[in-house]
This record gives structure tokens, sequence and C-alpha cells, in this order.
């Protein structure tokens, strides 16, 4: 919901800091690999997948409208 509602005010840039989304993708990245070198449940690891690839969605929009609001 929060990649949606980012997209219809086109101003996440504003909302989010570039520091915050790397700090939050670091985490998310660091579950995934825990998960992963701990031989978690196949549903820990496609949630910790899943959440990885929200956050670079995320950080994407943050990098399309900082650009795009520059102009």
């Amino acid at each position: 919901s929060q990649i949606y509602v980012a997209y219809q005010n086109g101003r996440v840039d504003q909302a989010l800091s570039l520091g915050f989304l790397l700090c939050w993708i670091a985490g998310d990245l660091t579950n995934f690999v825990g998960c992963y070198l701990t031989n978690q449940l196949p549903i820990q690891i496609v949630t910790a997948i899943f959440y990885v690839n929200m956050d670079i969605i995320m950080i994407s929009q943050f990098v399309y409208y900082k650009l795009k609001n520059q102009k």
C-alpha cells in the first residue's frame, strides 16, 4: 500500500529518506541471509525474498521520483 500511495502522490522522496531505505534493505537482506544459512522453513525464505523485492521497488521509486521532481 505504501508503494501505491507513493505512486499516486509522486512525492516519495519527501516522505522517506534514502538512509532509512538503505537501513531497511540492509535489515531485510540480513534476515534473508539468516533464513537461508539456518535452513528455515520455505515460507520464511519466501517471505524474506518478498520483503527484499519490496525494498528494491521502494528504492527504485525513491530514485525515480527524486530525479523526476528535480526537473
